[in-house]
């Protein structure tokens, strides 16, 4: 990176403006692993050098530069900064800012350009053709931006070849868009950031570079801003952020994310336990731990209840070290908040992976995997279900398109686990085809054989060559007992090796 990106990453943290390693509540209402305050700069000494580093990401553009207007409000005072900045670089540049209402509100409609330009700024009065750079803290959804920006062009003909904010956080907003990349192609615009959320990300790691020989951060008075553990929480924590909220350069920056890998296996049978007692859920671990081709035990709301999840982890864990899905039919379809508790809630149990059916929506979609990937568990996200009326298709409530776009934003988010229905092939084969154009080699999780009419090897045809079978009835009750505790362990293991024969 440029010397002046290293320098203002160092400043922010110096001045403890960069915050890293907590939870922050952002405007957007979402839980952020960082925060960036330019509000903490508010005395002469930091707000001039605030304006030194906006001055360079100015110059380095490259592009022309006739006058500096602040954006009401925060920009205001950044305009001036900036010009006290550019100035020392030998680039003497005036500023303006606009009143928040017109000197003469009754006359504002009869006045000339001159007199209205003078009744509506502060500061050196624009003229038209002039390059026109706009300044403030941060881009969120633009609309200051895109108000400013009116109100200029109501005042005289001018160019805008630049916005100049502080830190690009590389978010996309709830409709997965960049807000500065669309501001970018509206306006003809071009938005820089003296940083952004990569540069930040690339710095801390350069701390944790064998060469640096260093074990932290430490400020000019030798205190410790950040110590390594702190750095590599940070970068792990930052990149799975950037990883569901990141923008499309974002994720071309951080390149392909590591795959996750639940299951040792390509293929394998999962038992759905959704047995009635702990004692039941103790015999069916029982009888299939040690079958090579059971590679995971789903489990279900009607143990993780009555007993506990630890309780549950703890039955598996005395036969076996095979991964617990957890599935709490269906999580995810809250608030976006609750997905930081239910997270933390299944990592504390020692649950390996959970399953998610996204239904409240992209920002529980997106806050949920956040959550998870950030308490170490791995994700599995669905959007069709086995039953009949379930996609409007079918006659239910869900759209398919909405169903599909669950896919979608888990397969972007680097997700490539995924839960299909096993007995509706077709919805498999769409399933794979969206999220392969995704870029994502999926690994297909399917309930519906058996008791729900599927049949495993019509899922094999169409659900690529990584899949497992979950199989529920069909393993803890082969013999459709009036009571399930009846079946026997050779029962449950002998009915596990049928399945998983159909599966090869």
């Amino acid at each position: 990176m440029e010397d002046y990106k290293n320098n203002f990453i160092g400043f922010l943290l110096e001045t403890g403006a960069l915050k890293i390693g907590g939870d922050y509540s952002l405007k957007s209402k979402r839980i952020s692993p960082w925060f960036v305050n330019i509000g903490d700069f508010n005395d002469g000494k930091s707000t001039a050098t605030l304006g030194r580093f906006y001055a360079d990401s100015i110059i380095n553009s490259g592009e022309k530069v006739d006058i500096l207007y602040g954006i009401p409000e925060k920009g205001v005072g950044l305009a001036i900064a900036t010009s006290i900045g550019m100035a020392g670089k030998g680039k003497n540049v005036p500023w303006f800012f606009t009143r928040k209402f017109a000197k003469d509100h009754g006359e504002y409609s009869s006045l000339s350009q001159a007199d209205r330009i003078k009744a509506m700024t502060v500061g050196r009065a624009p003229k038209d053709g002039q390059c026109m750079v706009q300044l403030d803290d941060v881009f969120t959804a633009g609309n200051a931006k895109y108000e400013a920006r009116a109100e200029l062009e109501t005042l005289g003909d001018f160019r805008y070849p630049l916005l100049a904010i502080a830190v690009d956080r590389q978010e996309v907003g709830i409709d997965g868009k960049s807000a500065i990349e669309e501001y970018e192609n509206k306006t003809g615009t071009k938005v820089v950031s003296v940083v952004n959320a990569l540069d930040i990300v690339t710095f801390l790691k350069g701390y944790l570079a064998p060469s640096a020989n260093r074990d932290g951060i430490y400020g000019a008075d030798g205190k410790v801003l950040l110590k390594d553990e702190d750095i590599v929480r940070g970068v792990s924590r930052m990149t799975n952020y950037l990883r569901v909220y990141g923008t499309d350069t974002a994720h071309e920056t951080l390149g392909k994310f590591p795959e996750q890998k639940i299951v040792g296996r390509d293929k394998s049978i999962i038992p759905a336990c959704d047995v009635p007692t702990i004692e039941q859920f103790d015999k069916l671990v029982e009888a299939t731990a040690n079958i090579e081709e059971v590679g995971a035990y789903k489990v279900g709301f009607e143990l993780g209840l009555t007993y506990g999840l630890p309780e549950v982890v703890e039955t598996v864990r005395r036969h076996t070290k095979k991964p617990i899905i957890y599935d709490h039919q269906k999580a995810a379809t809250d608030i976006p908040d609750t997905g930081k508790n239910f997270a933390r809630v299944c990592s504390d149990a020692g649950i390996d992976s959970i399953i998610l059916f996204p239904q409240a929506g992209p920002e529980t979609e997106r806050a949920w995997i956040y959550h998870a990937l950030d308490h170490g568990l791995k994700v599995i996200v669905g959007g069709r279900m086995t039953h009949p009326a379930y996609a409007q298709s079918e006659g239910g409530f869900i759209s398919d398109e909405g169903a599909m776009e669950m896919y979608r934003i888990a397969a972007r988010a680097g997700i490539n686990d995924f839960v299909v229905p096993g007995n509706k092939a077709p919805v498999i084969e769409k399933v794979y085809n969206l999220v392969d154009a995704e870029g994502v080699d999926p690994i297909f999780y399917a309930p519906g054989f058996v008791s729900q009419g599927g049949k495993i090897e019509d899922a094999t045809k169409v659900a690529g060559n990584r899949w497992h079978a979950i199989v529920g009835r069909g393993i803890y009750n082969p013999k459709k007992k009036a009571n399930v505790l009846d079946t026997t362990v050779e029962e449950m293991r002998e009915a596990a090796l049928e399945h998983a024969k159909a599966l090869a």
